[in-house]
């Protein structure tokens, strides 16, 4: 950027060379060094106390910073909401996926719960703790027999009495 002395510098001492023949300008160049640029420019600083100055009110400027600040957060709005059905679905698969291993889990429980069972209640084994309590079976007078119409209705029956040979003489 240019100063008004520095305009006023190059045209004087443009003048002088100009007045000058060529050739002699070449040989009676000075060996002077060049003077520093707006050397005779002083500047001076004053401290400017903007502490007291209260802004006028603008409001065509509040009304562009309200519609500025609406349109943002129009558009952030849209963006979530844009966002949010592809974060539901991520997250619906994480929980699709979490329950997809408790569910083989569990199969896998229920398995070893399975075997367990069928290990406790084998044949073997209830014989082996059958003799171990000292069980043996009723004889054929301890047993008593339950008849009825329905499941819900039951008849005793004297055991003495044989149930097939009753039912079997009832049905003659």
């Amino acid at each position: 950027m240019a100063s008004l002395a520095t305009l006023v510098n190059r045209f004087v001492a443009v003048r002088d060379f100009a007045d000058a023949v060529p050739a002699v300008w070449t040989r009676t160049e000075s060996p002077r060094l060049r003077p520093i640029a707006n050397e005779d420019v002083y500047l001076f600083v004053k401290r400017i106390d903007n502490s007291m100055v209260v802004r006028a009110a603008d409001p065509v400027a509040r009304q562009a910073r309200t519609r500025t600040v609406a349109t943002g957060f129009v558009a952030a709005m849209l963006v979530i909401a844009g966002l949010v059905p592809a974060a539901y679905n991520l997250m619906a698969g994480f929980t699709l996926q979490n329950l997809h291993q408790e569910q083989e889990k569990l199969k896998q429980q229920s398995a070893e719960l399975d075997y367990q069972e069928a290990q406790l209640v084998s044949y073997d084994r209830l014989e082996q703790l059958a003799t171990s309590l000292k069980m043996v079976d009723p004889a054929p007078q301890q047993v008593q027999y339950l008849e009825g119409k329905s499941k819900a209705e039951a008849r005793n029956t004297l055991p003495s009495t044989n149930p097939i040979a009753t039912s079997g003489a009832a049905a003659q």
